[in-house]
């Protein structure tokens, strides 16, 4: 009997743990229209035209020019990663989430080649 109880608390522990680490995904996901864009070095931003749909999976689907590219996402705090597939190409993406606002690069930001994106969500 003592050993069944155990592992019923061993798996209520795991599951608790398993829905503590989805929170922060399942608090981020959802859709982002995007606001503006430009690349780093450039005085000025273009806006609309692009958006980004975060699912709770860690999966995501990234929308520019009319064309969807898939990608995978993960948040830990404020701290935001992306990878997205481009015409077979695999781009990285960093940034900050918070209070709905996403702010993320595809390279380094002091790089005036890095294109440089800001989202709202809706």
């Amino acid at each position: 009997m003592k050993k069944i109880i155990a592992l019923a608390v061993v798996f209520m522990m795991v599951f608790a743990l398993a829905s503590c680490g989805n929170s922060a995904l399942k608090n981020a996901a959802g859709k982002y229209e995007g606001v503006q864009s430009k690349f780093v070095g450039d005085d000025e931003w273009e806006t609309g035209g692009f958006s980004l749909e975060l699912k709770a999976d860690g999966t995501a689907v990234s929308t520019r020019d009319g064309t969807d590219y898939s990608a995978t996402w993960e948040i830990e705090g404020e701290n935001f990663k992306m990878t997205e597939k481009f015409l077979g190409l695999t781009i990285e993406y960093t940034g900050t989430l918070k209070d709905g606002d996403l702010h993320i690069y595809n390279g380094d930001p002091a790089d005036a080649l890095t294109y440089e994106y800001v989202y709202k969500k809706n």
